[in-house]
C-alpha cells in the first residue's frame, strides 16, 4: 500500500523554512528537483521561499508544507521512478507554488524509496494561499492512488509529533470516474 503523509509545521516560522530546505539537500538525497527554486543551495532556496511569502504579505502564515510519499517497491523500484510519480502527484501545485522534491533511498515497510516535497503555500503568481485542510490533503492522497493504481493510506503528523492515520483508504478511480 502506498503512503501519503502530511507533516504539519504551521507554527515553525522562518526557522522551519531553513530546516526544510536543508533537509531536502542534506546529502542523504538520491535526487533533488526544484520547481521555481534553487535545488542546489539550501540558503538560496530558503531565501526564495521567504521572499515569495514576504512579497505577498504572507510571512506570518504557514511557512511551508511538507509531504512525504512512500511507494511500494513494485510501484517504484528506482529513484527516477519515485521522482516521476512524485512530480505527477504534485504537478498541479508546482505550476503555481515553489517546491523542492527530494528522493531518499531508505527501506520503510514495503518501500525502497520515498520522497519529501516541501511546498510554499503562497501562489507565486497571485499571492493566494494553499491550505493544509482535508479538501487539499484528501485530493492529493486520491491523486496518488489514481496515479499509482494502488490503494493509498493517508497519515497526518501533527505539530506535537503525534501521527493520525485516516481510517479511509484511498482507492484508485478509473479515469472515467475522475471529475475534472
Amino acid at each position: 500500500m502506498e503512503i501519503f503523509k502530511m507533516i504539519l509545521h504551521t507554527h515553525g516560522g522562518y526557522p522551519y523554512i531553513d530546516n526544510g530546505a536543508n533537509y531536502a539537500m542534506d546529502g542523504r538525497q538520491v535526487l533533488t528537483k526544484g520547481f521555481g527554486i534553487n535545488q542546489y543551495d539550501p540558503a538560496i532556496a530558503s531565501m526564495q521561499f521567504k521572499k515569495t511569502a514576504e512579497f505577498f504579505n504572507n510571512e506570518d502564515k504557514t511557512p511551508l508544507f511538507h509531504y512525504m510519499t512512500s511507494f511500494t517497491s513494485e510501484t517504484s523500484p528506482t529513484a527516477e521512478k519515485t521522482m516521476e510519480l512524485t512530480e505527477k502527484i504534485f504537478d498541479e501545485l508546482t505550476q503555481n507554488h515553489l517546491a523542492l522534491i527530494s528522493i531518499h533511498n531508505e527501506v520503510r515497510a514495503d518501500s525502497d524509496y520515498h520522497s519529501h516535497t516541501f511546498m510554499s503555500p503562497t501562489n507565486y503568481k497571485n499571492g493566494s494561499m494553499l491550505y493544509g485542510d482535508n479538501a487539499t490533503t484528501f485530493a492529493l492522497a486520491q491523486r496518488m492512488a489514481n496515479i499509482t493504481g494502488q490503494p493509498t493510506k493517508l497519515i497526518v503528523r501533527k505539530e506535537n509529533g503525534n501521527e493520525w492515520e485516516h481510517n479511509k483508504v484511498f482507492y484508485p478511480k478509473n479515469y472515467d470516474e475522475i471529475e475534472d
